[in-house]
């Protein structure tokens, strides 16, 4: 399955403890989802049509190894499956050495945006 890559260096804006998930000055696992719901959005966005985006539904993400700050962390994103009413794009993320500190997937529903905005302003 081909994958496309999306590297970042982790600063300490990214770490547990400056976002609020923990004490360590570690890669932080929300910062962690960011970076790969990141990735899965400019992924989907390639196969869907112009007039459409997408919205993340699920995350689901299993963080296996810590980051120190400056470490450099690669997130693989393959091309989304199509399910049918959502895309679903399997994530890994690896050091420069090519060991894997997370894997998981991230589930995209496609929408048009002005139907989608319309819904949520009446929750208002």
């Amino acid at each position: 399955m081909p994958m496309r890559k999306f590297q970042h260096t982790v600063t300490a804006d990214d770490t547990s403890a400056q976002v609020g998930s923990g004490d360590l000055d570690v890669l932080a696992t929300p910062r962690l989802i960011t970076w790969c719901e990141n990735a899965a959005f400019q992924v989907c966005k390639q196969n869907i049509d112009d007039d459409h985006t997408t919205v993340g539904t699920m995350v689901k993400i299993e963080h296996v190894k810590g980051s120190p700050v400056g470490s450099e962390v690669t997130v693989h994103c393959a091309e989304p499956i199509n399910d049918g009413r959502r895309l679903v794009c399997h994530v890994t993320v690896t050091d420069p050495e090519g060991e894997e500190l997370a894997k998981g997937e991230i589930h995209r529903a496609v929408v048009d945006p002005d139907r989608f905005m319309s819904k949520c302003q009446r929750v208002l």
